[in-house]
């Protein structure tokens, strides 16, 4: 912003002082200081030559830059990796592009920002340039916002991801010592050979990677190390003094070496997270592990590099578009301003009217086509109503379909009563939602078959429909079901003996109810068999196999209705 407002050689002077602060009060790295002065002094040179955007000069620069280092590092090796270059080139590239941009804008649209300009050039804005302002900013605003975001996140994620390897670890050698006995405990205290080859073994068996461990007293002696290098370091307590510390919580911890280093990110490189936890209470040994902070950070740098390339990439894409574009739209508008010069006199001689609409002919064209498609677009949307209430009126009979359908799926077509299907669903919810007590009365016609072959199915067929609504007034609806040919079942949602054996005699005392057919009077008669959950069984086809049993058994004995309890049969008379 110095630059649009002050001038060149004042602007180079500042970036130079700039530069200077950064370097010796700041502290930044060699990069982060000179590249200020740098940018500024290419700026400066191309306005020497032409005069033209900032925001322009400025992505040019990056691009000279960031071919010059991708060419330097085919020879010298200033970073660990071409990830952690590109990632660098891109955030210097965005930061400084975005600036620049930031800068262009403030300088041009407010106006007491406009006052301080000493040179009161470029009073009038191009609208080409008001299209490259509002395309880019609303390209870039966005974007550093969602990185803000997103550097929030990945610190968490990396924190959170250092904190469950260190953790792990340290909880495996806790978890290997934990079976020692308290003589293994003093021998380790007494430095038994023996005993420290044990540790060692139990350290070099969790270490995996890029994780290291070593185990020490408060006193900063080592029992245990996966090697020399972490053994010179037992703990956080006792790193070399230029060593930068930040505390996650009372366990981890962030060291950043506190030398100067080409780049920001190159410090990363020699950083390392400590897990620091006691390994057993009756012991004051620590259990120190250290993982290197670039293990995670390769992944994230991968993410940001990708990132910011993609936003270099759109906008050089939207600057060719707008450019394109813009130069269309200024083409279109200086035609229009030719073509209606004159236009009211023109109008008002020949139309009274017009001229209270629009005094340009294409925007009179484009509302009076506005018109016809308002019609148009009327009659689409009253057809678009009338289609909207067909396919609701038809959605409706899908939906009244489908439940007919799922109804005739679990009613019984003969007795219209619920069937085997709707019962193995009903038992099994009842048993997989827990509930208390569940009984199943297990019941078929005695000589069913022989009515069927005497009278005809026709008359069998009655009796089916005769014995359902039976069942039905003594259980209840939704209670009863029939499984197929003269078999029934009835569930109650209890195992109360009172009240299974009150419904039980209901049963039978409505089965006394004759069902007279023309000239024939048929008194049905059942045997009931009765099985609980989860007194007899937890299992559904289980209950219903032993109420089946306790059927036969009734049948087999005579009796009226038989309670399965524990493969004990309970008879009744």
């Amino acid at each position: 912003m110095a630059f649009i407002l002050i001038g060149s050689p004042a602007a180079i002077l500042i970036a130079f002082l700039t530069a200077c602060s950064n370097y010796f009060l700041l502290e930044l790295s060699v990069f982060d200081s000179v590249i200020v002065f740098a940018e500024i002094l290419f700026i400066a040179l191309a306005f020497r030559l032409r005069k033209g955007s900032v925001f322009v000069y400025d992505l040019l620069f990056w691009f000279i830059t960031s071919a010059l280092f991708l060419f330097l590092s085919l020879y010298v090796h200033l970073f660990q990796s071409h990830t952690q270059l590109l990632l660098l080139l891109a955030k210097s590239s965005v930061n400084g592009s975005s600036n620049a941009l930031m800068a262009e804008v403030l300088t041009t649209y407010l106006p007491f920002i406009r006052r301080l300009k000493i040179k009161k050039r470029n009073k009038k804005i191009p609208l080409q340039q008001i299209f490259v302002h509002l395309s880019i900013s609303g390209l870039i605003l966005p974007f550093v916002c969602f990185m803000i975001m997103t550097g929030i996140s990945q610190n968490h994620v990396v924190n959170l991801r250092a904190l469950q390897l260190t953790q792990s670890t340290a909880s495996s050698v806790q978890e290997q010592v934990s079976s020692w006995s308290k003589a293994d405990y003093r021998a380790l205290e007494l430095r038994d050979m023996i005993q420290l080859g044990k540790l060692r073994a139990i350290v070099n068996n969790v270490t995996s990677g890029a994780v290291e461990v070593v185990i020490s007293n408060p006193g900063g002696d080592v029992l245990a190390a996966s090697s020399k290098d972490i053994a010179a370091h037992t703990s956080v307590s006792n790193l070399p003094e230029k060593i930068n510390l930040f505390r996650y919580n009372s366990n981890l911890y962030l060291t950043l070496p506190d030398n100067r280093y080409f780049t920001e990110l190159s410090m990363w490189s020699g950083g390392f997270y400590w897990y620091s936890i006691p390994m057993n209470e009756d012991l004051e040994y620590n259990i120190n592990v250290r993982v290197p902070a670039s293990h995670f950070l390769y992944e994230v740098y991968s993410i940001y590099a990708i990132e910011f390339g993609l936003i270099i990439a759109f906008i050089l894409v939207v600057l060719l578009v707008v450019y394109w574009f813009s130069k269309l739209i200024v083409q279109i508008l200086i035609k229009l301003t030719h073509e209606t010069t004159g236009l009211p006199d023109k109008i008002a001689a020949t139309f009274e009217s017009y001229s209270a609409e629009s005094h340009i002919v294409e925007f009179d064209k484009l509302y009076r086509n506005f018109q016809k498609m308002a019609v148009r677009l009327k009659e689409m949307f009253a057809e678009a109503i009338r289609m909207n209430k067909v396919l609701t009126e038809q959605a409706q009979q899908i939906r009244k379909s489908e439940q007919e359908f799922q109804k005739l799926a679990f009613t019984d077509a003969l007795t219209k009563i619920p069937n085997r299907l709707y019962f193995h669903k009903k038992l099994k919810r009842l048993i997989e939602e827990r509930s208390p007590a569940v009984t199943v009365m297990f019941m078929d016609l005695n000589k069913f078959k022989e009515i069927n072959d005497t009278y005809g199915h026709e008359v069998g067929d009655r009796l089916l429909q005769h014995v359902a609504g039976l069942l039905t007034t003594a259980a209840g609806a939704d209670q009863v079901c029939r499984l197929g040919g003269d078999e029934f079942v009835v569930v109650l949602p209890t195992a109360d003996p009172m009240l299974v054996l009150q419904t039980a005699e209901q049963i039978l005392e409505l089965f006394k109810t004759p069902l007279r057919i023309q000239d024939l009077k048929l008194l049905p008669q059942t045997s009931i068999g009765i099985a609980s959950y989860p007194k007899d069984s937890d299992n559904p086809d289980q209950l219903l196999r032993l109420a089946d049993q306790a059927m036969y058994l009734a049948k087999q004995s005579g009796t009226a209705l038989v309670w399965e309890s524990n493969g004990q049969g309970d008879s009744e008379a």
